[in-house]
């Protein structure tokens, strides 16, 4: 985390000497917190003031890493804030599918390339399953150790290992440690057995107990054997005390600074009933689960959940837009349809959606609205009949088509007049208010 220059100010010698260039070390550590000099830049700084200093500018909660390095590497933690509003929220959870330990080769095959393929687009950004849970509990070492291998070979997504059997584990875990996979569990009953595994394999580690107290024990114990990257495991199963556990490790990290509760958390909510996996999820990704193992592979349960999480960890200072420029649906020729839109990415994507299902070749004009949906814009002043006829003159739609015809949309009827009277489209037709209504407004008023 950043400094104040009061903090920093109580790492320096305290001298005046002036050898850094500034007439105080107070005028230096406020330099120092301003980012325009470096800690380093005090030439009396003993190895004990860099070592706080270090310590200190470390983010409270730790940012870890499942999977190699590359595209398919998994970063988590890093968080700063409580709430997002505060700031915003850095490294969104993972959703980790399971893989029984009871499916035959076959089978668990079939599962992995199901799990492979659940990637999806929405607002034009991807959303996926991200990490594998694989199960080798009832396993023997050699059977463990065969099945994760063959597996790693054919995936997309790194892998979180699951099991109690050290033995299995070990071998598991060997087999791909250079994948560097989640080793789920460490608890107050193999502790020593996980620990020596991810610390050896270089692996970062699930750390589970039965309250926080132990569990902080038990990671101060893991970080003492040479273990770096750790997740606090919590029982999705008892909603209330995974919530209540989730928040007070998570306040006890970031403000008060308790690094042995300063790393993210995972809720394992797998269960044989899809819609309470799919509102656990949910809840567990808002509050403040990073990683969440879940059973069902089926896109209706997932995606929502992938919705969830792709909207808190958006930035709420930025807003989600699109390029404003003129947009081609389908095999558009001069009869093509012309219509509006915001640069809003969920309105944009919203109408192009629809205007994708309708199967009408379009042209889609978007208009910089710094961001805002139809709505916001108008009541911000964002958007007018005006800056539309100037956007559409702009982005040279009526030499793509013959015809003047402009569909807006079906809020901003007020604008039909204006536009008509001060621009080449004489034929303003007023659309759906909803983007849903578009595919049946193009089939019936588009000719």
């Amino acid at each position: 985390m950043a400094l104040t220059g009061m903090a920093i100010y109580k790492l320096l010698p305290k001298t005046n000497c002036k050898d850094c260039g500034f007439p105080t070390c107070l005028a230096f550590a406020m330099q120092v917190a301003a980012k325009q000099k470096a800690l380093t830049d005090c030439p009396h700084l003993d190895e004990k003031a860099k070592d706080a200093f270090a310590e200190s500018s470390t983010p409270p909660m730790k940012l870890i890493k499942i999977g190699p390095d590359g595209d398919t590497c998994i970063q988590l933690g890093q968080e700063t804030v409580m709430f997002r509003h505060e700031e915003k929220f850095r490294n969104p959870p993972a959703l980790a599918l399971t893989i029984p330990a009871t499916l035959d080769d076959a089978a668990a095959g079939e599962r992995l390339e199901t799990i492979n393929k659940a990637v999806f687009t929405r607002i034009g950004q991807e959303i996926a399953v991200r990490l594998a849970a694989v199960d080798i509990e009832g396993l023997s070492a050699e059977a463990a150790a065969t099945r994760v291998k063959t597996l790693s070979d054919a995936s997309r997504v790194p892998f979180v290992l699951m099991g109690t059997n050290a033995g299995a584990m070990a071998a598991a875990v060997g087999a791909i440690a250079d994948k560097r996979p989640l080793v789920y569990k460490a608890t107050e009953d193999n502790a020593e057995a996980f620990i020596k595994i991810a610390a050896e394999n270089k692996c970062p580690l699930a750390v589970g107990a039965a309250d926080l107290e132990k569990m902080a024990a038990l990671v101060a114990d893991a970080k003492g054997k040479g273990v770096v990257d750790m997740i606090l495991a919590f029982d999705g199963k008892d909603t209330a005390k995974t919530i209540r556990d989730m928040n007070i490790a998570r306040r006890a990290a970031l403000k008060k600074n308790f690094r042995d509760l300063g790393f993210p958390s995972m809720a394992d909510v797998a269960c044989e009933n899809d819609r309470k996996e799919n509102v656990l999820a949910a809840t567990f990704a808002a509050k403040y689960a990073s990683v969440l193992i879940m059973n069902s592979a089926d896109g209706g349960e997932l995606i929502p959940v992938l919705t969830v999480i792709q909207n808190i960890y958006t930035d709420p200072q930025v807003p989600n837009t699109v390029e404003a420029k003129l947009y081609e649906i389908g095999d558009v020729d001069e009869n093509a349809a012309v219509l509006f839109t915001t640069n809003f990415s969920l309105t944009y994507f919203s109408v192009e959606n629809e205007v994708e299902r309708s199967k009408v070749p379009t042209y889609i004009c978007v208009v910089d609205t710094e961001g805002l949906g139809v709505l916001n814009a108008y009541a911000g002043d964002k958007i007018s009949a005006e800056k539309i006829v100037k956007t559409l003159q702009a982005q040279g739609v009526a030499d793509k088509v013959k015809h003047r015809k402009l569909i807006i949309p079906g809020l901003l009827p007020s604008f039909r007049a204006e536009i008509e009277d001060t621009s080449e489209w004489k034929e303003v037709l007023i659309g759906p208010e909803s983007a849903t209504g578009i595919p049946g407004f193009l089939a019936e008023k588009w000719k």
